[in-house]
């Protein structure tokens, strides 16, 4: 068996919520706290929205930032074309909270993976090397049949050090072309002719 372990949520789920959270910001510490289950997403839409300020409402604030983000469904493509080739497939992400408001399953992502690793639900996250040796025991298989996919770099070399092959995402086309040569597998849709008449 061989493992897709972990394409990032960042990799299916097109992300540009830099502004929010600079480097070392109340509104980074709060999404840390969102991320590893300290605080859920509820106060975190309530205290986010009283740093972006009193015009700011702060019901369902995670699902209206996220109405207007695309899937990147080459990679979502991609992850069928690997299951449908026998590959299991594990989200391993750092969590934007999945109550009230899934991303996951807004982005029709989220059964098409056969393990699931959230960081807000197991109380740590990438890149602690524990989250990577976890999702490897849910997954039942070993570091050296996996790939780990991901577009933060500091995400990566935890995976490495465990023995994972590990794919920096960038932009969307080149991470799938390089999965669809290292996994042996193609997104390419046959199209049938059907007889005319």
């Amino acid at each position: 068996m061989r493992g897709l372990v972990a394409v990032g949520e960042s990799a299916l789920l097109t992300v540009g919520a830099g502004g929010l959270h600079p480097e070392g910001g109340p509104g980074r510490r709060l999404y840390a706290a969102l991320e590893v289950g300290e605080i859920d997403q509820a106060e975190w839409n309530t205290r986010t929205a009283a740093l972006l300020g009193a015009h700011v409402v702060p019901d369902n604030l995670m699902g209206r930032a996220w109405a207007a983000v695309p899937p990147a469904r080459r990679m979502a493509a991609l992850a069928r074309a690997a299951k449908g080739a026998g590959y299991r497939l594990t989200l391993l992400s750092n969590s934007f909270g999945i109550d009230p408001f899934n991303p996951y399953a807004q982005a029709a992502i989220w059964d098409l993976f056969d393990v699931h690793v959230i960081s807000e639900q197991v109380h740590m996250a990438k890149p602690d090397p524990a989250i990577y040796e976890l999702t490897l025991e849910r997954l039942g298989l070993p570091a050296e049949a996996c790939v780990f996919v991901d577009d933060h770099p500091r995400n990566l070399p935890p995976a490495e050090a465990l023995g994972i092959t590990t794919v920096l995402a960038t932009e969307e086309a080149a991470t799938v072309a390089e999965l669809e040569t290292l996994l042996g597998v193609s997104t390419a849709l046959s199209v049938q002719r059907l007889p005319i008449g």
